[in-house]
């Protein structure tokens, strides 16, 4: 019976552990460029409530693209010639 119990506080700690860096979990998933802040925000910050919603806010919003710059640098004025 001691047995059974012992297992289902390993499993209850795992899964705390879990939910506790569940921002720093989907931040991996979603490959975010700053995964090490918010890993850090997480680690030293995640106990307290606020701490925890900045990270998962943090982790699920949209990374923002760089934008791609074309320049002309063709000799032509422009007459064409």
């Amino acid at each position: 019976m001691s047995i059974i119990i012992s297992l289902g506080v390993i499993i209850l700690i795992i899964m705390g552990v879990a939910l506790y860096f569940l921002p720093t979990i989907i931040a991996g998933f979603r490959k975010k460029t700053n995964f090490t802040s918010i890993l850090l925000l997480n680690f030293f910050l995640g106990w307290s409530l606020i701490g925890w919603v900045v990270a998962i806010v943090w982790a699920a919003s949209v990374d923002n693209k760089p934008q791609q710059i074309i320049i002309n640098n063709s000799s032509r004025n422009d007459d064409g010639i």
